[in-house]
C-alpha cells in the first residue's frame, strides 16, 4: 500500500506543472476549441406593418356608469347617441315599517316617488337643452347573459306604451339648484315619477315581503327596472355614477305624549350596482365617411366608445422561421389633430392589443394582459410602444411554421388595439390590475399610418449570416 501511494502522488505532480504552465491564458479556455459556428450574434430587422381603421359596431356594454344624451362632433362630422337599461339592487332582507304604523294601515301607499341621477362629469354643452322617457322594462336582464352596446331596447320595454315619465334637461340645472350639488363636485338630474308607481311599489312589500328578500326576488317578481330613453336634443352627454330610486313614505313613531301618533315622512332607497345589470346603448353614424377621410389622409383612427379602432396587420410572413427571436417591439405614432372645435374629445391613455379573433372573449371572459397574447400600451411622447411581444410573434410564426392553411383564416396575423380602462387593487404594496373594461369615454386620436414597423432583434449562428 505504501508504494502504491508513492506513485500516485508521482502522478499527480506533473499534471499540477502542466495546469500552471496554462494559468497565463485561461480567458478563453473552451471557446477557442469550438467551431466558428457556435458564436451568435444579433441582429435587428425592421418590417413594415399594416395599420387601418376598423369600424366597430359594438363592445361589451356592461358598466358602472351610465350614459345619456347625444353629441355632434363637427370636427369629424360623426354623431353619437347613447342610453341605457338598468336594474336595481334590493338589499338583503328588506322592509318597510310595520302595516299597522301606516296612516291608512288598509290602503299602503307611497307619498312620492323620484329617480336621481348622479353625475360628475359631462361632455359637450353644458346648455343644450334635451329630453329623456323613462320606460319600465318588461323583460329580464340575466346576469349571466352577454349584452353589446348595440342592443335593440325595444325587446325590453313596450314601445307602444306611454312612458312613465318625459323631461327635458340641461347637463347644468340652472333652475332647479344644480350647483347646490354642483359644489361638491356632482350633479344630479331628479325626475319625479307617478305616485302610482311608489304605491304599486309599497303595496307588493305589504302583500307579500319575501319578495324584497333579495335583487333576485324583487326583480323578477316586483320591478324589473328602467330604460332611460334619450328622445331629444344634441350638445351633450352625461357620464353617470349613480342611479337612485327614492319612494317617500308616511308613517306613525312615538310621540312627546308617548304615544305612536306622530306622523313622519321617511324615503327608501332603491340603487342600481355593480350586482345588478346596467347596461349601455350606443350608436355611432357616419362612421364609414370618417374613415374614407382618414386612408385619404393616411391615417387610422380610434374612435371611443363604439366606433373605430385600428387594425394591425403583423408581418409574420416576412419573418424568419428559425432564428431565436430576442425581442420583438411595435412603435405607432400619433398625429395631432388640427381641432378647434369648442369641444376637444380626449386621446385614450391605454391601448390593448388583442388578436382580432379573441376580441369578444377576452372581455367576456374577464381576461387580463398576459403579455402572452395580449398586451398593454400606454400613451407617452407622443407614441404607444409595446415594447416586446415576442411571445404573440413566436406563435404566429409556429402557426405558419407547421399548419399549411395557415392562411385560410385572412384574420390570423391581424391584431385589434382596443381603448381600456384598467381596474386596480394594491396587493402586497403593488398595483395589480385586476380587470380591464372598455373605455366608455369620448375620445378620438389618429394615428400615422406611415413609417410604422415592427423592429425584430434575432440571435443567429455565424455561420447562418
Amino acid at each position: 500500500m505504501k508504494i502504491s501511494s508513492i506513485m500516485h502522488k508521482a502522478l499527480i505532480i506533473p499534471a499540477l506543472f502542466l495546469l500552471a504552465a496554462c494559468d497565463d491564458n485561461t480567458a478563453n479556455l473552451g471557446v477557442e476549441v469550438m467551431p466558428d459556428g457556435d458564436f451568435t450574434v444579433s441582429t435587428q430587422y425592421d418590417y413594415p406593418v399594416g395599420i387601418e381603421s376598423l369600424p366597430v359596431e359594438k363592445i361589451l356594454a356592461r358598466s358602472t356608469t351610465a350614459y345619456l344624451g347625444k353629441f355632434t362632433d363637427p370636427y369629424t362630422n360623426t354623431v353619437f347617441e347613447t342610453d341605457f337599461l338598468t336594474q336595481f339592487y334590493c338589499p338583503e332582507n328588506f322592509n318597510f315599517p310595520d302595516q299597522e304604523l301606516l296612516e291608512d294601515p288598509e290602503n299602503p301607499e307611497a307619498r312620492s316617488v323620484e329617480l336621481n341621477l348622479y353625475y360628475s362629469s359631462y361632455f359637450g354643452d353644458s346648455l343644450a337643452a334635451q329630453k329623456l322617457a323613462v320606460h319600465e322594462l318588461t323583460r329580464v336582464l340575466e346576469a349571466d347573459e352577454f349584452y353589446y352596446t348595440n342592443l335593440d331596447p325595444t325587446q325590453y320595454y313596450d314601445k307602444d306604451q306611454a312612458p312613465l315619465q318625459e323631461q327635458a334637461y340641461t347637463a347644468i340645472d340652472l333652475i332647479h339648484g344644480d350647483s347646490l350639488y354642483a359644489s361638491n363636485g356632482v350633479h344630479m338630474l331628479s325626475i319625479p315619477l307617478p305616485k302610482s308607481f311608489g304605491d304599486r311599489i309599497v303595496k307588493a312589500y305589504y302583500e307579500n315581503p319575501e319578495n324584497f328578500k333579495n335583487s333576485e326576488n324583487f326583480i323578477r317578481n316586483v320591478f324589473l327596472g328602467f330604460y332611460l330613453q334619450h328622445t331629444q336634443g344634441d350638445g351633450a352627454v352625461l357620464n353617470i355614477n349613480y342611479v337612485y330610486l327614492d319612494i317617500y313614505f308616511d308613517y306613525k313613531v312615538e310621540s312627546s305624549s308617548g304615544n305612536v301618533d306622530s306622523l313622519v315622512t321617511a324615503y327608501t332607497q332603491f340603487i342600481a350596482t355593480p350586482e345588478v345589470v346596467q347596461e349601455n346603448r350606443f350608436s355611432m353614424d357616419n362612421i364609414t365617411e370618417l374613415i374614407e377621410q382618414g386612408n385619404s389622409e393616411n391615417v387610422a383612427y380610434v374612435m371611443t366608445p363604439a366606433g373605430i379602432f385600428p387594425e394591425v396587420t403583423l408581418p409574420i410572413d416576412d419573418i424568419s422561421l428559425n432564428d431565436t427571436i430576442n425581442s420583438a417591439q411595435l412603435v405607432i405614432s400619433r398625429k395631432n389633430n388640427l381641432n378647434v372645435s369648442k369641444y376637444q374629445m380626449g386621446a385614450p391613455n391605454e391601448l390593448l392589443m388583442v388578436r382580432k379573433s379573441e376580441l369578444n372573449t377576452f372581455f367576456e371572459e374577464q381576461q387580463i394582459p398576459d403579455n402572452q397574447s395580449s398586451y398593454v400600451a400606454y400613451l407617452s411622447n407622443g407614441q404607444y410602444t409595446y415594447s416586446n411581444i415576442t411571445n404573440l410573434i413566436n406563435v404566429l410564426r409556429r402557426q405558419r411554421r407547421d399548419n399549411p392553411d395557415y392562411d385560410s383564416d385572412p384574420d390570423w396575423n391581424k391584431v385589434v388595439l382596443v381603448p381600456i380602462t384598467e381596474v386596480t387593487q394594491t396587493i402586497n404594496n403593488s398595483s395589480v390590475i385586476v380587470r380591464v373594461l372598455h373605455d366608455l369615454g369620448l375620445n378620438f386620436l389618429k394615428l400615422k399610418k406611415d413609417d410604422v414597423k415592427l423592429s425584430v432583434i434575432y440571435s443567429r449562428y455565424k455561420d447562418a449570416q
